[in-house]
């Protein structure tokens, strides 16, 4: 309502005023009729100050009887509380979400129709509303009367008196359960698409993988079925290369999709023993340095020959072994590869650095995925998975592994493993 005092008073002062005029001035018909002119006035501004009163008046009513609806109708849960929780006011729709009738609702401490499992964190959450007066907002496992627990979105806002002191809390409280639904069925959905494009990655890529050796086995065995009597040992070696190197090639492709398969499913074994990394990432470069393309180009480094730490031998050699191979393959001119091994407080840092072709930046997100080849890897041979099977190996040793390129440049691979303390020095 409308507090009409103040301009009642000041009506009745000016009244009071030409009283006391009348009553000193002589009789004078002018100047009373001047007196009482302004006191028409007078009264006449009075009159239109009460209509405005009860215009507003009827204003407030209204919007009150708005906000009244709205609490009443609206379909969230509605509370006000105490600051320790306990409800003095709910909606129709909050007696609704929680199965218990208003009369029983009122006085009882919100906490009471929360879960038990997330009752700790709910408390947790209204103390620091009460710590920081600032509107807050959560998610929580209701438990109504009699009835299966659901999800629901709380917004919870502090109430001021005057004085801008705290008295009490407001809750708006939303049944989510629908859209977690929704949100499950969007994953599922994203999940199933994602599914059907690495089955069709690796349908492309098995197929085109294969198609190079098979072609060349079947060459070579058809030159030796059919000319064996006119070729000579050096060129019936050839083919005998050719055909055991594309088998080989075939083999590594199987084994690399099984590897993966395993990650993937978590069902690959991780079984770390005590390393010499020092002399493991030795004796890996010269297995490399053997075969005749490689020639010396792995230039490795290390700061201290006994770096000793938990690894799986069979994973710590997928990991440098794939980082390795793809710096030389990606390496043109026989450009060499730098290899260095360091020591950082408890981590052995690995660091592979090629002067290669490089990797386009919008590949760089998707390095890890299965499958995927960078756009300008052309006919360079590779499945796509070297990669993945290696952050796979880093995750298991609780590593990490980032990085760096530059088109026509080259690429840096850093892998960081962490060195156990319970590893010992040889």
């Amino acid at each position: 309502m409308i507090n009409l005092n103040k301009p009642i008073q000041l009506s009745q002062q000016r009244l009071e005023s030409f009283l006391n005029r009348i009553n000193q001035a002589t009789v004078n018909p002018e100047i009373l009729s001047t007196i009482l002119e302004e006191f028409s006035i007078t009264l006449e501004e009075f009159d239109q100050q009460q209509q405005e009163s009860v215009t507003r008046n009827n204003a407030s009513d209204s919007e009150l009887q708005h906000y009244r609806e709205l609490f009443e109708c609206t379909s969230e849960a509605y509370f006000v509380t105490n600051l320790t929780g306990e409800i003095h006011t709910a909606n129709p729709a909050a007696s609704i979400m929680l199965n218990i009738s208003p009369t029983y609702l009122i006085g009882k401490p919100l906490t009471v129709f929360v879960a038990e499992s997330h009752r700790k964190a709910f408390r947790n959450q209204l103390q620091q509303v009460r710590t920081s007066s600032q509107s807050m907002g959560w998610d929580v496992q209701l438990q109504p009367r009699h009835r299966e627990p659901f999800p629901a979105a709380i917004a919870v806002s502090p109430i001021r008196d005057n004085h801008r002191n705290l008295t009490g809390l407001r809750w708006l409280i939303s049944d989510i359960s629908q859209r977690q639904q929704a949100e499950a069925l969007r994953q599922e959905l994203a999940e199933q698409h994602e599914l059907s494009e690495l089955k069709s990655r690796f349908l492309s890529t098995v197929s085109h993988e294969f198609r190079t050796p098979l072609t060349t086995i079947l060459s070579s065995s058809e030159m030796l079925e059919r000319y064996s009597d006119r070729l000579s040992p050096e060129r019936k070696a050839v083919h005998f290369q050719k055909i055991s190197q594309s088998v080989d090639y075939m083999t590594q492709l199987l084994e690399d999709i099984l590897i993966y398969s395993k990650a993937d499913a978590e069902k690959l074994e991780f079984n770390p023993t005590v390393v010499n990394l020092s002399e493991f990432c030795q004796t890996l470069v010269e297995d490399l340095h053997l075969e005749a393309a490689n020639q010396e180009r792995i230039q490795f480094k290390c700061n201290d020959d006994n770096i000793c730490g938990n690894f799986d031998p069979k994973l710590l050699r997928q990991i440098l072994s794939n980082l390795l191979t793809n710096a030389l393959k990606y390496s043109p001119n026989g450009e060499p590869v730098d290899f260095e091994l360091n020591r950082e407080e408890n981590q052995a840092i690995l660091l592979i650095r090629d002067r290669g072709i490089g990797i386009p930046a919008n590949d760089q997100v998707h390095l890890f995925e299965p499958f995927h080849r960078a756009q300008n890897t052309g006919t360079i041979n590779g499945t796509g998975l070297g990669l993945a099977i290696v952050k796979k190996a880093v995750d298991l040793h609780q590593g990490m592994i980032s990085v760096q390129s530059e088109i026509d440049i080259g690429t840096t691979f850093t892998v960081n493993l962490p060195l156990l303390n319970n590893a010992k020095k040889f």
